[in-house]
């Protein structure tokens, strides 16, 4: 990598990560019946293309121009990771915005200008196909963050599990993410069954995300030359790697969903907003560590 990365390459990581995370989550609460399933499903609309749109503008920031940004986009080069994320963003965030303006209210949808009125009476047919097509999409997203940087030239990110980590991590994100919205939009007697099935799938999303933190880990180490110590383990950044992405951000959060019906809403809000917060030191770790 030619130029140094900071802070804004942190967050455009962590929302690209949190839109494709939020994206899935609507389109897996929106086939499930009930109020708070369709809380959670439009919350999760909203806040992908939200994220995604946040996500390229600090790329657009780091980037220092927005001529730059428009040039990546004007080329369509597939050996280049930045050209084909470039694209990848780009279409994900179209898909994203769309799907969430189908999520709009009826009254609102329909006052939308050119196709708003049609949309909004083939709604379901609109969600379907998008939702099915924004998924792989949004999987590729979440992939692509962690591809973009195991194929530099820098030894710590050259990680085979870099790519499996960051899909991980953005699904746990993108959840928590809209499962706050939701709480707060949607009635508390209605979010008793999807608060249920997030327990649940956060107890695999968390067991994977855990399980690719420590292979990366022992890969890092593995990686590193004869002479330059790991940086997962030593200095600032191997505190917080193993404080707060692995603990706070992964293993606490799991033990807060493990505790079987007496899990309260509280709790596991507290349990969403240490998921957020990993994430994102999660990745802003990484990219610190690996230009060390």
């Amino acid at each position: 990598m030619a130029e140094t990365w900071g802070f804004p390459i942190a967050l455009d990581l962590f929302f690209a990560g949190l839109a494709a995370g939020a994206f899935c989550l609507s389109v897996f609460a929106g086939r499930k019946k009930g109020e708070g399933f369709e809380a959670l499903s439009r919350a999760g609309a909203f806040l992908a293309p939200a994220s995604i749109v946040f996500g390229l503008a600090m790329l657009t920031l780091d980037l220092m121009s927005r001529e730059r940004f428009w040039y990546t986009l004007s080329v369509f080069n597939v050996t280049s990771p930045m050209s084909m994320g470039a694209w990848l963003l780009t279409l994900f965030a179209l898909v994203s915005v769309a799907y969430g303006l189908c999520r709009l209210p009826g009254p609102v949808l329909s006052r939308v200008p050119v196709a708003g009125g049609a949309v909004a009476r083939r709604r379901a047919v609109c969600l379907r196909v998008l939702g099915t097509a924004g998924v792989p999409l949004a999987l590729a997203v979440s992939v692509y963050t962690g591809v973009l940087l195991s194929v530099s030239s820098l030894p710590f990110w050259r990680n085979g599990a870099l790519p499996a980590l960051f899909c991980s991590s953005a699904m746990t994100t993108g959840f928590a993410g809209g499962a706050l919205a939701a709480l707060r939009t949607g009635a508390p007697e209605a979010m008793e069954r999807p608060l249920l099935w997030l327990r649940s799938a956060y107890r695999v999303l968390l067991s994977c995300c855990l399980a690719f933190a420590l292979l990366f880990t022992v890969l890092a180490f593995l990686n590193t030359q004869r002479g330059d110590p790991c940086r997962l383990f030593t200095g600032w950044t191997g505190a917080l790697w193993w404080a707060g992405v692995v603990g706070l951000g992964i293993l606490l959060p799991l033990a807060l969903m493990a505790d079987g019906e007496r899990t309260g809403r509280r709790r596991l809000a507290a349990a969403f907003w240490l998921v957020l917060a990993g994430g994102f030191l999660l990745r802003l770790v990484i990219v610190f560590a690996g230009q060390a």
